[in-house]
């Protein structure tokens, strides 16, 4: 019978890149620059943890990170150029 098992109840999964202390402090400086007005992309991320603790992140996991802190990646939807305001507005649910 334990043969039949495939062990993932026991695996704790790969070590996270960042510390808890590193985390932190990551997300203490995520707020400040928040606070500034001030917000992040995934290659700022990826920039200030190699300079700040000297390590190699993918660009998918700052996104992680940012998550952790939390934060997430928002950008402004765009318009379209030739988009009518009064169509729009004519066009959206009254309920």
């Amino acid at each position: 019978m334990d043969g039949l098992g495939d062990g993932r109840a026991d695996n704790p999964g790969a070590p996270s890149v960042l510390t808890e202390a590193e985390q932190q402090q990551f997300a203490a400086r995520l707020r400040e620059d928040f606070d500034q007005g001030i917000v992040w992309s995934g290659k700022m991320v990826q920039d200030w943890i190699q300079e700040h603790f000297g390590k190699t992140v993918y660009l998918g996991r700052t996104y992680e990170f940012m998550r952790l802190a939390g934060f997430s990646p928002q950008r402004s939807r765009p318009r379209h150029v030739g988009g009518n305001e009064a169509d729009q507005e004519a066009f959206k649910s009254k309920s």
